[in-house]
């Protein structure tokens, strides 16, 4: 149908008016393609314009009163698409090799567009990272929902965290490396990797007893030495050829299942710990030293 002929509707009041994006830009819905095709017919049936707001008239009136705000919805739409288009760049590529211009480039979109997004290369990568994580949860975790074996799972988990640990390794490097709004992409990053976590956790708690009480100590701080162990082993293992990958896993596994061991109440670390706790303390309240230098 010709534009002309919509916008002559539009100020008869046959359709409910556009959103304005841009002097020349407007969002229309699949309300008013329904609209557009019942007008058709009611020509063809030899209505007039008359006849025909008249017949539209309860339709129009629900439009009127449930406005749907579409440059919201459009903006949130190219939001997801850059940040999907990005995460596979980023992943693939990595920081280096991915180009801004490129993702516009697939997306078909205007460099206004994109920047409207994401001011920054920095702050698309933090999001992208954000969004992988994401991704994979959604991807691995409704697969183990059909097994109680926290080793089972833990393995399936160090198959998807493979990836995200260099991504998530470059991606901290790289914020933390600059100025500006640093903290505000750290935190970006900590959030992804705050769902993670959460799993984890839960995890704990689900193998722990209920007629144990609470561990005595944190379980946040724990799955997050659990990943940390991970990334350095990982990161041991990229020097050289003298660890495999099936070492990793292997290690990363009787690590997670010694803690497992102790959170259930399997082994008695608890009372071990408490023969420590005042070395604990007097160990968190001194001082860093540097130690002397070695006489010659």
């Amino acid at each position: 149908m010709p534009r002309s002929t919509i916008h002559f509707y539009i100020r008869e009041g046959l359709l409910p008016a556009p959103q304005k994006t841009a002097a020349s830009r407007a969002l229309y819905t699949d309300h008013h393609v329904r609209l557009l095709e019942k007008i058709a017919r009611l020509k063809q049936r030899g209505l007039s314009l008359a006849e025909i707001k008249t017949e539209l008239a309860p339709e129009l009136e629900a439009a009127s009163l449930n406005p749907v705000d579409l440059a919201a919805q459009e903006s949130e739409r190219i939001r997801r698409a850059i940040l999907r288009v990005a995460t596979e760049e980023f992943v693939t590529k990595g920081y280096e090799q991915t180009h801004v211009a490129d993702i516009i480039r697939r997306l078909g979109i205007t460099p206004q567009v994109f920047y409207s997004h994401f001011p920054s290369k920095r702050r698309l990568l933090a999001e992208s990272f954000r969004t992988f994580m994401s991704w994979n949860l959604a991807y691995v975790e409704p697969k183990l929902a059909r097994t109680k074996d926290y080793g089972e799972k833990l393995l399936w988990r160090v198959l998807a965290d493979f990836r995200a640990n260099g991504f998530g390794s470059e991606v901290l490097q790289l914020v933390k490396s600059r100025d500006g709004d640093e903290k505000e992409l750290v935190q970006l990053v900590e959030r992804a990797w705050e769902e993670v976590i959460a799993v984890i956790i839960a995890d704990f708690l689900e193998a722990r007893p209920a007629d144990l009480p609470p561990p005595p100590i944190s379980l946040e701080l724990l799955a997050y030495s659990l990943i940390g162990a991970q990334h350095n082993a990982c990161l041991r293992a990229s020097w050289d050829d003298t660890y495999s990958r099936a070492d990793l896993v292997r290690v990363h596994l009787w690590l997670y299942l010694a803690v497992l061991a102790a959170i259930s109440g399997k082994i008695d670390i608890d009372s071990e710990l408490a023969r420590y706790e005042e070395l604990v303390q007097e160990v968190a309240t001194r001082e860093p030293v540097t130690p002397p230098a070695i006489d010659e």
